[in-house]
């Protein structure tokens, strides 16, 4: 099987996991967990696409020996024509602790979205 998976670490990913759950109404769509009960991998459906939510840990590499910070990507989701009521309700749910960087209203590529980072740090684009 061949697929594309977002994959987002954040401190504080369970909570996170359930903020975007709600935000866009994804279900669970994988999540393995260890004898445990510690979540090891889990990943929502975002309208058909895997975003995986991973605990961010001051040990949690990437690039090699050094870890990368810092906004360098963005996750976009376009809802499509006639999903405002979806959009809106996303916006909503990411709305406590955000950052607002283009208010919600007209862009120039889309009738309606925004661009926010939520409080876990993570810089979302959404829109029609």
């Amino acid at each position: 099987m061949f697929r594309t998976i977002l994959q987002i670490y954040v401190k504080g990913s369970d909570e996170a996991f359930d903020l975007y759950k709600r935000a866009f109404d994804a279900n669970i769509g994988f999540q393995d967990v260890d004898e445990n009960g510690t979540v090891i991998h889990r990943e929502l459906d975002v309208c058909g696409q895997a975003i995986a939510v991973g605990e961010a840990h001051d040990t949690t590499r990437a690039g090699g020996d050094r870890r990368l910070t810092g906004n360098t990507m963005q996750f976009c989701i376009q809802f499509g024509a006639g999903q405002e009521k979806r959009l809106h309700k996303a916006y909503e749910t990411l709305l406590d602790g955000s950052e607002i960087i283009t208010p919600f209203g007209e862009l120039f590529f889309s009738p309606c979205g925004v661009e926010l980072i939520d409080k876990y740090g993570v810089w979302w684009c959404l829109f029609i």
